[in-house]
């Protein structure tokens, strides 16, 4: 068994194809299902996180498993193979870096954005409730939970942070000189939703609203709670919304072009915001098309994304640095502790094919090794792996197992 992973981001797909590519809250269950079927024990434990930058899959199993997995998860999806083309496989070390640069926000769109941290632990613990993920991969994941906190706590990556709602408000205020005056609505409930009017109030933006499926009271600070209206009210509350900011989970839009022209025309023209942060996304990009309606997505925040860029790039460097040695460490103690697994279990399986004496002939042997060769037929992989392990290790093992019979 080792780690692996395969997924798409910013840097290998567009934003078109990213949202065809998701797991969330509306297919994790099946998406289990289908994992738990079609694989069955090669595949001990796993997770997904989907952001609005990227999908990837990470897992515990049997070697070489990462492009079969991918292919399978594709058609999953119902999405085209030729998404695979722009996917990337990693597996052992690799696959541990790169977890830990994805969770300290290395390998984010903003170079050192602080958000992807909360959605990293949130995604590990949905699939925490849906019991994939245990034994070995959990204590990777709290390792790499780990190894992202020093990399933000012992470097400064996240000096100055641009988050996503932090670039929200930055194009916010290169459109109105005075964002305070707008009145704000921001369609969504969930973490990123509530990060964006977190950080729109404590910049001074108090005419804010809320709309989401449900109602539901939303705690945004000490000082800030909203209840939020229901989506049905969306087309009444959108012609006096000046900045609309949408962050919805939806396969397909809910903000179209004939919604907000039918706004404009109860505005009089006059200028709206459309910031969209959702992947899929929540806003028909024909919106674009209407004359004094201004549309930005995901993809349109890597424009405003070099705030700091020379700073953060610095100390990305020495985060780099750490994870990389904190992850050799950890892949070392992990490679061990696989070997000494597989080392028990060939053990396990000979001591059962052999008589108390013979074991107690093993036990007494000068060489271990050469004793269970004589008196039995290894394969090629056990030798190797037995091969790797002290006299003294064999021998505590085999006394584990002599009086556990």
């Amino acid at each position: 068994m080792e780690l692996q992973l395969f997924g798409i981001n910013h840097k290998t797909t567009k934003l078109s194809e990213r949202e065809l590519f998701i797991i969330n809250d509306s297919n994790q269950e099946e998406f289990k299902n289908f994992i738990a079927t079609t694989f069955n024990d090669r595949i001990e434990s796993f997770f997904a996180l989907s952001t609005c930058n990227r999908t990837e899959i990470y897992f515990y199993a049997k070697e070489l498993m990462a492009e079969m997995v991918m292919q399978k998860t594709t058609e999953f999806l119902g999405c085209s193979k030729s998404i695979i083309d722009d996917s990337y496989t990693l597996s052992g070390n690799e696959a541990l870096e790169h977890m830990c640069c994805v969770a300290s926000g290395l390998d984010s769109q903003v170079l050192g954005e602080q958000e992807i941290f909360g959605q990293f632990k949130k995604a590990v613990q949905s699939f925490v409730d849906l019991k994939t993920i245990h034994g070995n991969f959990q204590q990777i994941i709290d390792e790499v939970i780990s190894i992202a906190k020093a990399a933000r706590t012992e470097t400064s990556i996240g000096v100055n942070p641009l988050s996503v709602s932090g670039l929200a408000l930055k194009i916010v205020k290169e459109i109105f000189e005075e964002p305070q005056q707008q009145q704000v609505t921001v369609v969504g409930a969930g973490q990123m939703a509530i990060g964006v009017l977190e950080h729109f109030h404590s910049n001074g933006i108090q005419q804010i609203q809320a709309i989401n499926r449900t109602n539901k009271t939303l705690h945004i600070s000490a000082s800030l709670q909203l209840n939020t209206s229901s989506l049905s009210q969306l087309a009444t509350i959108i012609t006096s919304t000046d900045i609309l900011v949408a962050s919805i989970t939806t396969p397909l839009p809910i903000i179209g072009k004939g919604l907000i022209e039918n706004a404009f025309r109860q505005r009089r023209n006059k200028p709206m915001l459309l910031i969209d942060l959702g992947v899929p996304r929540n806003i028909e990009d024909q919106v674009r098309d209407i004359e004094n309606a201004y549309l930005f997505s995901i993809e349109d925040m890597e424009k405003v994304t070099q705030e700091n860029l020379e700073e953060r790039t610095g100390e990305a460097k020495k985060a780099h640095v750490l994870i990389a040695d904190k992850a050799a460490l950890i892949g070392s103690n992990i490679n061990i502790k696989n070997t000494r697994s597989e080392a028990y279990q060939a053990l396990t399986a000979i001591a059962k094919s052999l008589n108390q004496e013979g074991i107690e002939h093993i036990i007494n042997s000068p060489d271990p090794l050469a004793e269970i060769q004589a008196r039995h037929q290894i394969s090629d992989g056990e030798l190797q792996c037995l091969s790797s392990l002290t006299r003294h290790a064999i021998l505590s093992m085999i006394k584990e197992i002599r009086s556990a019979r």
